[in-house]
């Protein structure tokens, strides 16, 4: 991603600017970066996890969303815009944005592979509350997924799963994903030999 502007902003001048901007940024420490259009395949991805988990963490009193809302990283410091992010329904002191995120789902693509397995990895597992993070690969069956476990909830998990019938396991809410699911009607591309 490439910086929008040399600028520095304030958080206040982020938020009114997004409120009326046709393209989303993110915000990290003043500056913001400019999101990249996505692919069907991530979005379809994308939608593909919400529908599976959407229902089952509105009963447990969770909130699903995608794409459009951002989600506070560091204390009015770095804003992102997470594939997918839960958390509970109780965070809504804020219309814009989310707080305590407790799922965050990147589907990752050529482009945004290192910024989501490196950058994103170690701000993401820095939020107190979260307790998972999970990395979609757009371009091969390949999940990875990130569990904060232990009891001092400092202790993190690492999975990869790259067979159709492999789940991602999420048991904080009883739910487990198949790949064959996450990646229903994804058509990869094969190189031409």
């Amino acid at each position: 991603m490439l910086a929008a502007q040399a600028k520095i902003y304030t958080v206040e001048e982020y938020f009114e600017l997004e409120k009326n901007s046709l393209i989303r940024h993110e915000f990290v420490n003043g500056q913001l970066f400019e999101m990249p259009g996505e692919t069907k395949a991530a979005n379809d991805i994308a939608l593909n996890v919400v529908e599976l988990i959407r229902k089952p963490l509105k009963k447990l009193g969770f909130r699903t969303n995608a794409h459009d809302v951002k989600t506070m990283v560091k204390d009015h410091k770095i804003y992102r815009y997470p594939d997918v992010v839960v958390a509970p329904l109780s965070d809504n002191d804020d219309k814009y944005y989310i707080k305590k995120a407790i799922l965050l789902i990147e589907v990752a693509s050529e482009d945004s592979s290192k910024t989501d397995r490196e950058t994103k990895l170690q701000e993401y597992t820095a939020i107190e509350t979260v307790k998972y993070y999970v990395i979609i690969d757009q371009n091969k069956t390949f999940v990875e997924v990130y569990s904060r476990n232990g009891g001092d909830g400092t202790r993190w998990y690492y999975d990869r799963l790259s067979t159709p019938d492999a789940v991602v396991d999420l048991p904080i809410f009883n739910l487990k994903l198949s790949l064959k699911n996450i990646y229903e009607d994804i058509v990869f591309d094969t190189p031409v030999k």
